[in-house]
């Protein structure tokens, strides 16, 4: 399986361990599933940022008509 090599300060790691044991879960499964978790919320959040941009432009004609220059 492919994988990465990704360095932490002392403080990090030990931060990391930490929260593994307190999860029960090796720190391996723990650093794959914060890094996967991230980027899979991240992309949501461009996906509705982008959605509601289009369908905000949609609406831009029609809330210009109803609220003029001088009425927003």
């Amino acid at each position: 399986m492919p994988g990465i090599t990704i360095e932490f300060t002392e403080e990090e790691l030990a931060e990391l361990r930490a929260e593994a044991k307190e999860q029960g879960v090796a720190i391996k499964r723990l650093a794959h599933d914060i890094l996967t978790e991230g980027v899979v919320r991240r992309r949501q959040k461009q996906r509705f940022v982008e959605g509601a941009v289009k369908k905000a432009f949609e609406y831009k004609a029609e809330f210009e008509l109803a609220f003029p220059e001088g009425q927003r």
